[in-house]
Formats: C-alpha cells, structure tokens, sequence
C-alpha cells in the first residue's frame, strides 16, 4: 500500500468517528435510574443477541468527551425511546461497526479492507411484562457489506491465505439487507430459564460466550466463534431452550435450518430437513453472571447437505471466563470436530484476557491455534497460530473506536509467507 494511501484512509475512519461521535445515549432515563435497567436480556442469550445488544447499548459509559451538541440533538430521541419501552415494553437500538484492515501479505493486488456491519434492531414485550416471566418479539434488520472499491475484511482474510484463524470474521460483503432474526423469546422459572423459536442467529445461542461478540476487543474468529464449531446462516429458522436447573448449573438443546444462508429470507432451506443440532452444560455462581463468569461444555451434530455436497460433522467445544477483581476477565476456548460438516478447523484452542485500564477502556490480547479442517481445506496444510491485541477508547458515551493488531503466523494457504501482520481500525457506534 503506498504512502498517500494509508493516512488518507485514516483520515476517512477518523472523519466518520468524529461525526458519529456527537452522539450520547447513555443519559439518565426520565425516572432517574440507569437506562440499561429498563433492558433485561433473556438467562439464554449471549452477548450478540438483540435483548443483550439492546441492554448493553443502553448502559452509561465515561468516555473520554461527552460533548454538549450531542445531548441538545440526540437527547430528544434518547428520551422518546426510553419512554416507549417504560410505557409499552418496546425498545429500540441501532448498532454500526465499521472496520478497516491492512495485510502485509495478501495474495492479490489489494491489501486493504473496509466493511462495514449495520444493525437495527428491537424488541416488544408482549407477555407479563415488567414480571417474572416475561414474552417478547425479538427483531433485527442486518446489512454488512464492504466499502468502496475495496474488499471486505472476510474476504481480505481469504486473500491472505488463512484457513481456519479468520482475521476479518464476520465482516463480509455476501450479506444483503435482511430481516435477519424474528423470534418469540420466552422466560420462565423466574427468568432462569428460556426458549426462543423462530428466525435466529445461532451465535446468539450455541456456546454462548462473553466475548463471543463484535462489540468488545477482538476480530479474529479464534476468539470470536470456535473455528471448529459448525456453522449455519443468519437468520436460520430454529428452536433453544435453556435453564438453570440448580443455583449453579444450566442445560440447554438447540436447532436450526442446517442450510440456512445469512443475507437471505429464504423459507425453502428448511424443507431439506438436515439439522444443526446441539446441546451444552455450564456452570455459573448464579444466573445473573451467565455472561461473566462461566464454564460451559457443548456437544453439536450438523447433518449431510446432499444438494451442497458437504459431509456430516460433529464435535465438541469448552468454554471458560471468569472475572478477576473489578478489571481483569481472561478466557480459555477449546475445541475439537472431526473435520465434517464445512467446519474450519479440526483443533483449536484459545487463552486470553480483557484488562479495564480504566473506566470504559479496555485492552485484549490472546493466543490462538488451530488445525485447519482435510475435509474443508485439503490435506498438508500447516497448523495456524495467531496474536491479537486491541484497545477499546470509548470516544464519546455512543462511540468507541478500536486500533487493532494480529500477527497471523503460517497461513495456511499462503506459500509465500511464513507469516502475515493485519492492522486494523474499528469504529463503534450504539444509539
């Protein structure tokens, strides 16, 4: 890339978070208390749910400006929003993530990424709403898409050659504007429990884990979604149920369309019958910290798609966070497939850890390896190792943004390099 081109694209991401940096959200409601308190996300939802999303866009953050033209514009909507979820258990969210990436080792011509994910997203409380056992509607339109003339970061990824250790995850330009989840979520046993059915995003659910999301420090898939973890579409028709079925530990059973494909309002995949399946176990020291403090094993099995000529898989994942103190959160991830069902590794573990430097301002580092999948990629591939760190400044209380930085070593599919430096940017904005 050369030297006029780097800062320009810098000056662009810097341009859009100054613009989206004059916005506040995290005020406080018109009773007095704290926003994110007028959002509870279901016991079964991890953190890149629509309720859970909703809850934490909701919370007050410091943030290093809180500029006053911000509260004179935005304030108005904040309120009104407020207001119509006290009044009638509706709520309301808007999410981008933006993200520009650098390769130092792309296969192509081009070694820049710029995509974008944007999200508009809600939910309706139906059912005994303010009590115990609440029922909502739970709904999202999704877009992601590159920007300009330039690759996605997914794709960027591609370019590189890595197999397994996707640096771009979930940034791609394959998914058109969709109404990518629609369910009915209800709880029970006083919130301990859950089921939701109907058009779900199966991250949401199936190992649900804190950082199993795009709103904390880390990109990488080894850190995000278990590279050997099999995977279906956003917005595959579906059902989970999960419940603590003591003060400590959950069950939980899932399935969805296993031919589902993300971007796409398709009802047909689902006449096809072939399942991704799975159930899991955990253990928290209550349910309030489900998503803070867990260990959690599942098992999935993910049928034969005969018209997409793709074998059967199966395989198990372990997950573990546990937060140390006010500030410190590491996380270990294993887990193993048989190579089946289009999965991208066969092996993979990850350690890492979050560390609050200070209020709202997050540094992430964590190791990861795995075993690139015979059946998926091809036999002879070498094992991929990968470093990221990141660090999360929260702007302003609705924007963050996010230098990052992975050191991808033996790409797999890439001859020419031992190893492959990604450099990226990533601006945040939650209203």
């Amino acid at each position: 890339m050369s030297c006029t081109r780097w800062p320009s694209t810098l000056l662009f991401l810097f341009a859009i978070a100054s613009c989206l940096g004059a916005t506040s959200h995290a005020q406080q409601s018109p009773s007095g208390d704290d926003p994110a308190d007028l959002y509870d996300a279901p016991v079964l939802e991890g953190p890149s749910g629509v309720s859970a999303q909703l809850q934490s866009s909701a919370e007050q953050r410091k943030a290093i400006f809180d500029p006053g033209l911000s509260r004179m514009l935005f304030n108005p909507f904040v309120e009104w929003k407020q207001q119509l979820q006290e009044d009638y258990g509706f709520s309301l969210g808007v999410n981008v993530y933006l993200l520009y990436q650098h390769s130092s080792g792309s296969l192509g011509d081009n070694d820049d990424a710029v995509g974008g994910i944007y999200r508009v997203q809600g939910s309706w409380e139906l059912f005994d709403r303010g009590g115990k056992n609440p029922g909502l509607l739970e709904w999202r339109f999704e877009n992601r898409s590159k920007t300009f003339n330039n690759s996605s970061p997914s794709a960027l990824s591609k370019e590189s050659g890595v197999a397994a250790v996707d640096s771009g995850f979930g940034y791609t330009n394959t998914f058109d504007t969709d109404l990518a989840i629609l369910n009915w979520t209800q709880s029970f046993l006083d919130d301990a429990g859950g089921v939701a059915v109907g058009r779900l995003t199966f991250d949401a659910y199936l190992d649900a884990f804190p950082f199993q999301t795009f709103s904390r420090g880390f990109i990488n898939r080894s850190f995000v979604v278990n590279p050997t973890l099999a995977t279906t579409g956003v917005g595959a028709l579906g059902v989970v149920a999960k419940s603590f079925v003591s003060n400590n530990i959950w069950i939980g059973a899932q399935i969805y369309d296993g031919n589902a494909v993300s971007g796409e309002f398709d009802w047909d995949t689902f006449q096809q019958h072939e399942w991704l399946k799975a159930v899991e176990i955990g253990w928290a020291p209550d349910f309030e910290r489900y998503m803070v403090d867990q260990v959690q094993l599942s098992y999935w099995r993910k049928d034969a798609r005969k018209e997409a000529g793709v074998s059967e898989g199966e395989g198990w994942l372990l997950s573990a966070a546990y937060k140390l103190g006010d500030s410190l959160h590491p996380f270990l991830r294993l887990g193993h497939s048989d190579g089946g069902a289009g999965v991208a590794a066969e092996d993979a573990a990850s350690v890492g850890m979050e560390w609050e430097l200070m209020p709202d301002q997050f540094w992430s580092f964590g190791l990861g390896w795995a075993k690139p999948s015979k059946k998926t990629h091809g036999a002879g591939l070498k094992d991929e190792y990968v470093f990221e760190t990141s660090y999360k400044l929260q702007l302003s209380p609705g924007l963050s943004l996010t230098p990052d930085l992975q050191y991808i070593k033996d790409p797999a599919k890439n001859q020419k390099k031992s190893s492959v430096w990604v450099l990226g940017l990533r601006a945040i904005w939650r209203l």
